[in-house]
């Protein structure tokens, strides 16, 4: 598996699992809890979602719930395409050292975006930053 590969299989599990537990956004309320808006804004019900120890971790769980999940999936995704274009336009023309400087730049930001996944089983130390 190479680092394109690794990313796109976690990627794809992040949207997985968001999708599940998405449909509707989440709320903090006072009490630590979390909770999705309505669907019905007529019928004011809420579904529960978490309990947290305090409002800030409330507020970092609602913060992160599945629609920003979603939104970083799609953001992430956009940068390996164009890592992948790039990679592609190289290898049909000349060496280009300002091309070749760029890529390897992209490169580093992929190698950016698979840390939070450093502890999964498949991540490999050489793609360390």
């Amino acid at each position: 598996m190479d680092l394109v590969e690794f990313l796109r299989a976690r990627l794809a599990r992040d949207e997985q699992i968001a999708r599940a537990c998405s449909g509707v956004p989440w709320k903090t309320a006072p009490s630590g809890t979390i909770n999705t808006e309505p669907r019905d804004p007529g019928d004011g019900a809420e579904a529960f979602v978490a309990k947290a120890e305090n409002e800030a971790y409330a507020e970092h769980i609602a913060r992160h719930g599945p629609a920003r999940t979603l939104a970083e999936v799609a953001a992430k995704r956009r940068i390996i395409d164009d890592y992948e274009k790039q990679t592609w336009i190289l290898g049909q023309g000349r060496p280009d050292p300002r091309l070749e400087a760029a890529q390897a730049a992209r490169e580093n930001v992929l190698r950016c975006l698979a840390l939070p996944y450093a502890a999964h089983p498949a991540y490999r130390d050489e793609w360390s930053p």
